[in-house]
């Protein structure tokens, strides 16, 4: 990650309360490469068959500083929630774990997590 973004983060998470739960995301660098080819379409019967295949080729690709990375967060106490398809962490807790979280090897971008508005379409005026 970048020393700009980190900055700004960093900065973010210290104006918050101490106290004050936050998330961020945090996108790892992306590991080593599977040790065997994944599955070919050509090879199932069906799109599903495939597509499980695939999914279960890309979970059992083990990527030890992904790994390490979760270690690291779970030390600082954070709490995690992992999409290894991704490379992608959600990590909660109090502002001053989640600047240290920002410290930690392995990252490649992060941003806090924000809630998501529905934007709603205008209504149609009535005619008169």
């Amino acid at each position: 990650m970048d020393r700009k973004t980190r900055q700004e983060l960093q900065d973010a998470l210290k104006a918050l309360p101490a106290d004050a739960p936050t998330r961020l995301i945090l996108q790892a660098e992306t590991g080593a490469a599977p040790a065997s080819d994944p599955p070919q379409p050509h090879q199932f019967d069906t799109r599903e068959d495939f597509r499980r295949a695939l999914i279960d080729h890309d979970m059992s690709a083990d990527d030890p500083g992904f790994d390490a990375l979760l270690d690291r967060l779970h030390a600082l106490g954070l709490r995690t929630q992992v999409a290894r398809q991704s490379n992608t962490v959600l990590v909660e807790g109090d502002p001053m774990r989640l600047h240290g979280a920002l410290e930690v090897d392995g990252i490649e971008d992060a941003a806090f997590d924000k809630a998501l508005d529905l934007i709603r379409p205008l209504k149609p005026k009535a005619d008169k």
